[in-house]
């Protein structure tokens, strides 16, 4: 006897509760403790779904998946609107699971184990089709109607989100399930990419289910189902063809390290700090891609070196990466730009294991972040006298190819050579033209192909500089940087979070307040962006 559609619901409910309350509850404890390991949080999904089948795979079916219940109705293995009720239920079971884990244990740099992606957008979208291909044709192959076939179900499906897991989890999170990746979201407000997972699955899952259904016609006499499945069949190819174009279409795009609606961290020492207030390297992608509403922070920190040791305050070294961790988390990047060298060199020989080390340290807790890294190599410049200088240079750019080769980064080479002009009085620094014509060559590697990088003209710089429009944005640029630097280095930070806060630590309040003065005032930078780039 069939339960009710309401019963089988509240199945599906339960079901795509405990699915995202323990399998995304694995990643978050990982990244909180470190104990599970990648394979733990992998084994973790895939005995959830097992024992998730053994209870109610009888009952609903246990589909606690979007993608696997319409793939089904597609198929004529279950009504539409049984499947629409049960894309519902599982929906909100997903949200209540993702809201448990809110709740219990907070909404950590692991957004409640949302969905993140390594890989350039139809990379992850190629990734998301296949995987929730094969898990449906697996399905398929142990179901009964939309009902899962004894011992065999749990143990195959289980199997295979496991292993897919294995496998696809440091690239995508192996989501394979639209539900799975919006409770997350809407619980963490973190809607980064989600369009790729709420589409990718249904995709996968509807081609499994057809080619599956195609090759299980049983006789060419079956005239009219033979007709139907070849169409059927057609529409499979179809959906394949339609992940291979999406991984096409974005070839271009994926030449560029940064995406639509990045923002950026730019990490370093006195060369990133001296950036500011107006920031050429912002004028230069706001105005090549103000369609992309791209935000940047600049972290730069005087005398600071890949160790951190310039931010800690009166503590130890320790102390001064836990600062740099906190300021990461204030900028909230989606991609980081780590620009260190400039101070590394004249002591590298004798510490560059020290230093290889610290920059390593540094992209292992980035990418546990799920921010991306691109590392940009140091520039010469002639002011600094130091006797092991140069060497120390060309030896800190080895080590960060090593470092890109061995953590598969992005790695963009600045071959630039400044004139007189280009640098300060003493030339330990780039002037503003110098900082412009810097800005252009890195824009274009950051925008285009790092291959490639930008051969800037020095009078069309010197004409961009005198712009109104472009002058506007630069002055909008300062007054966002001045807030933010306000937000993340407050002035006086000893009378408002140290040990003097007793005198005027109620004023520390107001730091938080930046907030949406930062986030108007980026607005301000994509609407004059807009009009520099048009004029």
């Amino acid at each position: 006897m069939q339960l009710s559609l309401f019963r089988r619901c509240v199945c599906e409910v339960i079901g795509t509760y405990c699915l995202v309350l323990l399998g995304c509850g694995a990643m978050v404890v990982e990244s909180q403790t470190g104990l599970l390991t990648h394979v733990g949080v992998a084994t973790v999904w895939g005995l959830i779904v097992l024992t998730m089948i053994y209870s109610i795979g009888d009952l609903s079916g246990a589909h606690m998946n979007p993608a696997v219940s319409l793939s089904f109705a597609i198929v004529k293995r279950l009504p539409f609107p049984d499947a629409i009720a049960y894309i519902v239920a599982q929906c909100i079971g997903a949200t209540l699971g993702a809201a448990s884990l809110l709740i219990v244990l907070g909404n950590d740099e692991m957004k409640l184990g949302a969905t993140m992606a390594t890989l350039p957008d139809g990379s992850a979208w190629a990734v998301e089709f296949m995987m929730t291909a094969i898990l449906m044709w697996i399905v398929m192959g142990v179901s009964t109607g939309a009902k899962e076939k004894s011992i065999t179900a749990g143990l195959a499906v289980g199997a295979t989100i496991a292993m897919e897991a294995f496998v696809a989890g440091p690239l995508t999170k192996a989501s394979m399930n639209p539900a799975r990746s919006l409770g997350p979201a809407v619980m963490s407000n973190h809607y980064d990419l989600l369009w790729l997972y709420l589409t990718a699955p249904f995709v996968g899952a509807i081609a499994g289910a057809l080619l599956y259904q195609f090759v299980r016609v049983e006789s060419d006499s079956e005239t009219e189902e033979t007709k139907v499945n070849e169409k059927l069949a057609t529409v499979v190819v179809l959906a394949i063809g339609l992940a291979w174009g999406g991984s096409v279409a974005t070839a271009d795009d994926s030449k560029a390290l940064l995406r639509p609606n990045d923002r950026i961290a730019v990490i370093g020492g006195t060369f990133v700090e001296r950036m500011q207030p107006r920031d050429e390297l912002e004028a230069a992608l706001q105005t090549r891609r103000p369609d992309w509403k791209l935000s940047l922070r600049n972290l730069g920190w005087s005398g600071d070196t890949v160790s951190a040791i310039a931010r800690k305050r009166f503590e130890t070294i320790e102390a001064g990466r836990a600062r740099r961790i906190a300021d990461i988390e204030a900028a909230d990047p989606t991609v980081a730009l780590v620009w260190y060298g400039q101070s590394e060199a004249g002591d590298f020989q004798e510490n560059a294991d020290a230093y290889q080390a610290e920059l390593m340290r540094l992209v292992d807790d980035l990418q546990e972040r799920s921010i991306r890294v691109v590392l940009l190599t140091p520039v010469s410049v002639p002011g600094d006298r130091r006797p092991d200088y140069k060497a120390g240079l060309e030896a800190f750019t080895t080590m960060l190819r090593d470092v890109a080769r061995a953590k598969s980064l992005a790695l963009v080479e600045l071959n630039w050579h400044p004139t007189e002009e280009q640098l300060v009085e003493d030339r330990l620094l780039p002037s503003d033209l110098g900082y412009r014509q810097l800005a252009a060559q890195l824009s274009q590697a950051l925008l285009a192909s790092p291959e490639h990088p930008a051969t800037a003209d020095h009078d069309d710089i010197l004409e961009a500089g005198e712009d109104s429009s472009r002058n506007a944005l630069l002055d909008a640029i300062a007054r966002k940087n001045a807030f933010f630097f306000h937000h993340y280095r407050p002035q006086n930070e000893t009378y408002l979070f140290l040990f003097r806060k007793h005198e005027q630590g109620n004023n520390a309040v107001e730091v938080e307040q930046f907030k949406p003065i930062i986030q108007a005032a980026d607005e301000a930078i994509w609407k004059a962006a807009g009009r520099a780039s048009s004029s």
